[in-house]
């Protein structure tokens, strides 16, 4: 057994050493070593109860002189299309808390929704950073284009979030899309809908969400026995000028559209902007649904029908799942999907006879 003083990497910031939270918890230095690293060798209660301990004791890991010994950073990258939403915001707390109880770090990027600054992001945080890993929300790219496709990246642990590419394997944390997409329908079905229009963002039309999402809104009309009708099933440059977008509305009246679903909560928010300008009362000629719960939703007149799927939470299992490659990296691929939930709000209510 080793004597004398503890080593760096063994004492935290604050001066306490794992050895104290070990004699305060009761168990060997070992455990309290494996616990406080995440390591899988021990149960979750044992886990729980050390970290809560060395967190009353103010136990803080000294990254820097772990580093040295295990030639790690223990930085983990969050990269995101924008910060600016509240999905985002949501993931982003998520994920830092549960890194911030293993004795990590989270670096925020942004991409704007661009694959070439989602390029720049990546790689400055693997070669220069030298982060351990990635959580990623990828952004939208040309087939084959994205850097996730480059093999340089297939060494380097990364965890998709809410979105992913279907043909490489990789850890991911995903709402179910389909199921929140046919739920969401089936409530406009249920107050006698049956012109419902589907509404993505042109920027998204390729991406796993917004392809999952139709699925869903298709076999719900399918199952209500409704044709779909593929004209209403149309992109909408949520970024364009509200002059070029106006033609959407026209074009939703003529099919005699009586109902949308926004893909996401920002589309919706957008469709019922544009329903405003034209004169056409929300819910009263045009009911309208979003898919994400985000603060908008609550705070638009009238406040959206939603799906919520719990980003927060998507985040602390995107870094745990993250965390536990690290330490294991031949471990069996993790995919975790979320059960969306309804959020009835004022603006659907039934068709108009």
């Amino acid at each position: 057994m080793r004597k004398g003083r503890p080593t760096a990497e063994e004492t935290g910031l604050s001066g306490i050493t794992i050895k104290d939270v070990a004699q305060a918890a009761g168990v060997s230095v070992a455990t309290v070593s494996k616990a406080l690293r995440g390591a899988d060798r021990v149960s979750n209660e044992t886990r729980e109860r050390i970290v809560a301990i060395a967190a009353s004791m103010g136990w803080r890991a000294n990254n820097a002189a772990r580093s040295l010994v295990t030639k790690r950073s223990y930085l983990l990258g969050l990269v995101t299309a924008s910060i600016t939403n509240n999905f985002s915001a949501q993931v982003y707390e998520g994920a830092d808390s549960y890194a911030t109880e293993k004795g990590y770090g989270i670096l925020l990027c942004v991409t704007e929704d661009d694959y070439r600054k989602e390029r720049q992001a990546l790689e400055r945080l693997r070669l220069e950073v030298r982060a351990d890993g990635v959580i990623a929300v990828p952004a939208p790219a040309p087939l084959g284009k994205s850097i996730f496709y480059d093999p340089s990246m297939a060494a380097w642990p990364y965890v998709f979030v809410t979105r992913h590419f279907s043909d490489l394997a990789s850890d991911r944390v995903l709402c179910d899309d389909a199921k929140g997409g046919a739920m969401l329908t089936r409530h406009l079905i249920e107050l006698g809908h049956r012109k419902i229009a589907f509404l993505f963002d042109s920027l998204h039309a390729g991406c796993s969400h917004v392809m999952g999402r139709r699925q869903g809104y298709l076999a719900a009309l399918t199952e209500a026995g409704i044709r779909p009708d593929p004209e209403l099933m149309m992109a909408l440059d949520v970024n364009a000028p509200a002059e070029l977008s106006r033609a959407l509305m026209t074009q939703l009246e003529a099919r005699g559209a009586t109902a949308v679903f926004g893909h996401v909560d920002r589309t919706a928010v957008r469709v019922m902007q544009l329903a405003r300008a034209a004169g056409i009362d929300v819910p009263g000629r045009l009911s309208i649904v979003g898919f994400g719960n985000l603060n908008i939703s609550e705070l638009v007149s009238p406040p959206l029908t939603t799906a919520d799927y719990a980003p927060r939470e998507m985040g602390r299992l995107a870094a745990r799942i993250l965390i536990e490659r690290l330490e294991r990296p031949s471990a069996a691929r993790h995919q975790i999907v979320m059960e969306p939930h309804l959020v009835n709000r004022s603006s659907t209510a039934r068709v108009r006879r």
